[in-house]
């Protein structure tokens, strides 16, 4: 009772990471391609699907070679844990292939033959001399990541931009698109409506 008394009169409403929207991305993902390095690479993958397959930073990390499904139309990830899924049944996201400015399909194909990356955590450390780690990423480094890219290009409120800023911009902007709120779930595996609506 006493902390809830504190709260109501010195709370604050959480603080909302700011959403990536797709010209933030496209912006990133032009800078990186000019650069032939295995960070760009890895980081043009990672931010390109993490954005369009709404992960959360635990799955991106997460996420093996060996949950791919390489299909004509995309690629079928298997999410073998998630917060959701406490259970670890197993989700499922699709990813299409993109267009000339956008494709996480081709920057993960991309990524995976330049770093020959054929088993085992997709996403990895990249040490000094482009030595690609057997580690895998870890959750706290995408936030980092984001951030010092958006900052690079020129974005204005790079400073509100976390890993959870993919997440909050694919459903914004599908809902600027007009998707309907069913199929925004469905990418993004939320399972209460109240929670896609704070987005």
């Amino acid at each position: 009772k006493t902390l809830t008394g504190i709260m109501r009169v010195h709370g604050k409403p959480k603080e909302k990471a700011a959403p990536l929207l797709p010209e933030h991305l496209m912006r990133i993902v032009d800078h990186l391609s000019v650069q032939p390095t295995l960070i760009a690479y890895r980081d043009s993958a990672l931010l390109q699907l993490g954005f369009l397959g709404a992960f959360r930073r635990s799955e991106l990390v997460s996420l093996q070679v060996e949950d791919l499904d390489w299909q004509a139309e995309g690629i079928e990830i298997q999410i073998k844990k998630s917060k959701t899924d406490q259970l670890n049944a197993g989700q499922y996201c699709v990813i299409p292939n993109g267009n000339a400015q956008l494709c996480a399909v081709r920057a993960l194909k991309i990524w995976l033959e330049k770093s020959e990356v054929n088993s085992g955590a997709i996403f990895r450390r990249i040490h000094r001399g482009n030595h690609v780690s057997e580690l895998g990423m870890t959750a706290e480094s995408i936030n980092t990541i984001l951030k010092n890219y958006a900052k690079m290009v020129g974005i204005e409120n790079a400073a509100q931009f976390s890993s959870h800023s993919m997440r909050r911009g694919l459903a914004t902007t599908a809902s600027r698109d007009g998707v309907s709120l069913p199929a925004i779930m469905r990418q993004g595996r939320w399972k209460q409506v109240g929670t896609v609506m704070e987005y």
